[in-house]
């Protein structure tokens, strides 16, 4: 080891005795040796232990076999009378607390000649005869210690000893408490590889043990049996650096709580992202390059730098918590797609790893193996997002296709391009704000895009527009609390007393507090992209009251990997209408709405929903009518009215043709 031990437990001893120091103060004891403190009431001693002050018990004088009484409790002058005729002492010099040895004997030597001048010589003598006092002092004081702190065995029991009064000093504050941590967590820094990893390998050990406590008795074995094979999976990992890493991202993945995937500005890129991809800039558009496979796989390699093998994957991933198993299952899911045609991607597609003959296994994203090879990537990446540098999110990460999966630079992709994409040699992990704000952008266009525009704001630039947004976020929050309020019995559907009157104030309220949102959000934003967002904040409310009441809110997009939401006049026409029905026939809103969403789904797009529910009647004329609300559904009417004229026109021409 190249620490210095001995000079760390000096270091500690030093500490130690520094607060036994402080408390000895703090309770009014004077200073009598190194280390040992008397207490002028009782004439007690005390020595210093640890950070700790504990009572010196006194031999009794027969013990020692001098047949004589103890001089405790005796004057100065009794004391002389007692011991006449006996040579008295000379009284060896006592250093006071924060004077140094030196210091102290030149002190001394100025006392033995009065202040007056004497030769070089007789000065000399007398600096030798200080500095042999002080050693000799020194020298006495440390044998009291040693002496103190091993007494010898008395023949009968000991007698009861007090122990010192509790202070403030026995019971810290929780800052004192966290103050302690702190400097615990500094001098870990100072630990070399070896030691940091055995101190992380403790703590993870003792959670262990702490988990498996709570187990019934079938669990924890089987449970054991997964920790015993981990901890050999460990051992075999030569790196003490990588070791330490491995049990970091582990304690990280049990603080997962669960994805965030509702709220404004989420998927925002704020002033530390901007930053640090600013930083990485040039690394990022070199690593990406013209975007070939080959080029991509130079990147990625360099990005996952950590070796880690199949064993220790498996044998990490067993004792992972169940719910951060489950989030790693479907990440970076391309589509849920069947097979719909030969130039279109499918939900088996998936790259989930290698076969035992090497070949590549495909197939659904929701899997363990899938789950397995984030777990690897997450490893592999050391924790820290591909792009940025900044530790991973795990409430809130993605896994990157480095070249976007329907990336039409060069074309649209077809199923070559697919697989080359969704290939463990494209893929990394970064928080999924950069992940939605880069989508299928090349590096470069990312950059110019997303990232250049706002790469001179300052950071109360962008702290301005974070409080806008979490303003918006509790008008959310009052929208979805006051919706609840409008529920029919057991939370399906409006309640009777819901009226379309009563529905209207609801959102008219909510559409003004948007309003006042919006005001604000323009006095703060310079950017004009910004202020396009200030135009895009509208109350979702509809949306809410439809989530709330447990109705479908969207339907799959053109791809299959997303779902997309409707507009909001198309919910609070539909709750409007519904509103405006008997509460005896509201049950047929119901059905009708579940059936225009399976319409949507199956033509994806928003649409067919807005036509299905045409069709079954369930928007009323009253809304239809109304410039504002009714203005979707009329588009809708006309787009499709076009659209069967076409389709009669062709099939005019088509009977033309061929009128047989």
């Amino acid at each position: 080891m190249t620490r210095d031990v001995f000079k760390y437990f000096k270091h500690v001893r030093s500490l130690q005795e520094d607060k036994g120091a402080e408390k000895a103060a703090e309770l009014g004891y004077q200073h009598q040796a190194r280390g040992v403190y008397v207490d002028p009431k009782t004439q007690k001693r005390y020595k210093n232990v640890g950070d700790k002050l504990e009572p010196i018990i006194d031999e009794p004088a027969a013990e020692k076999g001098s047949g004589e009484e103890k001089p405790e409790g005796k004057s100065l002058g009794q004391f002389k009378q007692d011991a006449a005729g006996q040579p008295e002492p000379t009284a060896l010099p006592q250093i006071p607390d924060g004077v140094s040895d030196d210091e102290f004997a030149a002190a001394k030597a100025k006392e033995f000649t009065g202040g007056r001048k004497v030769s070089k010589e007789r000065q000399a003598f007398l600096d030798k005869v200080s500095k042999t006092l002080v050693a000799m002092g020194n020298q006495q004081a440390a044998a009291e210690v040693a002496a103190e702190a091993e007494p010898e065995k008395p023949e009968e029991e000991p007698q009861a000893t007090e122990e010192p009064e509790k202070t403030a000093d026995d019971f810290p504050t929780i800052d004192q408490k966290l103050e302690q941590e702190s400097e615990e967590a500094t001098e870990e820094n100072d630990l070399d590889d070896d030691e940091a990893f055995e101190a992380e390998y403790e703590r993870f050990q003792q959670e262990a043990e702490e988990t498996m406590r709570g187990l019934a008795d079938r669990q924890r074995k089987m449970m054991e049996k997964k920790f015993g094979k981990f901890t050999e999976s460990l051992k075999t990992i030569p790196s003490a650096t990588d070791k330490k890493s491995f049990l970091a991202s582990m304690a990280h993945a049990k603080t997962f709580e669960g994805r965030v995937n509702s709220g404004a500005g989420k998927n925002n890129l704020g002033y530390a992202d901007v930053q640090n991809l600013m930083a990485n800039r040039d690394r990022l558009l070199k690593g990406y390059g013209d975007g070939s496979p080959e080029q991509i796989k130079k990147f990625v390699d360099s990005v996952r730098a950590i070796e880690v093998s199949d064993e220790f994957v498996d044998a990490s991933y067993d004792v992972l918590p169940e719910a951060f198993k489950k989030s790693l299952k479907g990440k970076g899911q391309v589509t849920n797609d069947k097979y719909v045609s030969d130039d279109k991607a499918h939900k088996d597609m998936h790259y989930l790893g290698k076969n035992p003959d090497g070949t590549i296994k495909r197939g659904m994203a929701s899997t363990n193996d899938r789950a397995k090879l984030m777990w690897r990537i997450y490893l592999e990446q050391g924790g820290r997002d591909a792009y940025t540098g900044l530790p991973l999110d795990i409430q809130s990460m993605d896994l990157e296709h480095v070249r976007g999966f329907n990336n039409k630079d060069g074309g649209k992709p077809g199923k070559e391009e697919w697989e080359q994409r969704e290939n463990d040699d494209n893929m990394t992990l970064i928080n999924s704000n950069i992940n939605q704000t880069k989508v299928d952008l090349s590096m470069k266009d990312f950059f110019e895009q997303r990232v250049d525009p706002d790469k001179d704001k300052s950071e109360e630039d962008f702290g301005g527009i974070e409080k806008i947004f979490d303003k918006q976020n509790e008008i959310m929050s009052v929208g979805e609390e006051l919706s609840k309020t409008l529920l029919g019995e057991g939370g399906k559907g409006l309640g009777d007393q819901v009226t379309r009157e009563v529905l209207r104030e609801h959102f008219g309220s909510d559409d003004q507090r948007y309003s006042d949102l919006r005001e604000e959000f323009k006095k703060v934003a310079t950017d004009p992209k910004d202020k396009k967002k200030a135009a895009g904040m509208k109350s979702k409310m509809g949306k809410a009251l439809l989530k709330a009441s447990g109705l479908a809110r969207g339907i799959q997009d053109p791809s299959g990997r997303r779902t997309v939401a409707l507009q909001e006049n198309v919910y609070r026409g539909f709750l409007e209408s519904m509103a405006g029905a008997k509460p005896a026939d509201r049950q047929k809103y119901m059905d009708g709405w579940a059936e225009a969403i399976k319409a949507g789904n199956q033509e994806r797009t928003p649409k067919a929903v807005n036509k299905k529910l045409l069709e079954l009647g369930l928007i009323d004329q009253e809304i239809l009518d109304d410039k504002k609300a009714g203005r979707v559904f009329r588009e809708d009417m006309e787009y499709y009215d076009r659209l069967d004229g076409r389709q009669m026109i062709e099939r005019l021409r088509k009977s033309l043709r061929n009128p047989f």
